[in-house]
């Protein structure tokens, strides 16, 4: 796809719109394409303009996620079998889209899970129940570390205040592994508990601080499409 630069005005609206169907096609891809085309010109943002971006709402932010896939990336690296002809960065890449399919699956079944009374909420009101989601993808490189997987991090808000961290936990790992079929390691944290909070969202781009084509390429960090701000409901808050 090319390059994409940080135009605010531009991300914050591609940021918000509804993942609206049009035969194959969402909303968000056909943004992300137009973007990309207008922004050629442009200079590519860096880890610290998304994190920039990120501490804009961070007073918004109650929990934050990480959550590990079944991706280790280290198997790419095997000479034998199926994996003897494979290249292990576009494994990589290719397990990082899977990731992002698999994750925006699990968002949309874990906001459900929010209000099992009323389950249909955040798709019918987005803006005012869908969570608040802000996400990264960590561990997509080619390695010979058995133990890397491909793992996410979530900062979220706007979630019920009746629920307890041990219920978000339960709740996302319902939704990740047994409905996205993904891993079980999940760990929620209290946002305001997380030592050294104040620089969360800067470790969560280490990797695109390391290798600055990972701000902005098409196998950014900065998963993008899983990201969302519920104005309605923030304005309110």
């Amino acid at each position: 796809m090319g390059m994409l630069t940080l135009l605010s005005e531009c991300e914050i609206f591609y940021l918000n719109k509804s993942l609206i169907d049009i035969g194959n096609i969402r909303i968000q891809e056909i943004f992300h394409l137009l973007l990309g085309l207008i922004n050629k010109s442009m200079r590519n943002y860096t880890a610290n303009d998304i994190e920039a971006h990120f501490k804009q709402y961070e007073k918004h932010v109650s929990h934050i996620i990480v959550a590990h896939t079944k991706h280790r990336p280290f198997i790419a690296n095997m000479d034998t079998g199926r994996f003897k002809h494979v290249k292990a960065e576009q494994y990589a890449h290719t397990k990082m889209l899977e990731t992002s399919k698999d994750l925006r699956y699990a968002l949309n079944c874990f906001s459900k899970l929010l209000y099992p009374s009323t389950p249909n909420r955040p798709g019918q009101n987005p803006y005012v129940f869908k969570p608040l989601s802000f996400v990264t993808i960590e561990g997509a490189n080619a390695t010979t570390d058995r133990a890397q997987t491909i793992h996410v991090n979530i900062a979220l808000g706007n979630l019920p205040a009746v629920l307890t961290t041990e219920n978000i936990e339960t709740l996302f790992r319902h939704a990740w592994h047994d409905m996205a079929k993904q891993g079980t390691d999940v760990k929620a944290f209290k946002f305001e508990q997380v030592e050294g909070k104040a620089h969360w969202f800067g470790y969560t781009l280490k990797e695109a601080q390391q290798n600055t084509r990972k701000a902005w390429d098409t196998n950014s960090i900065w998963d993008v499409s899983n990201c969302w701000i519920p104005h309605a409901a923030l304005k309110a808050d």
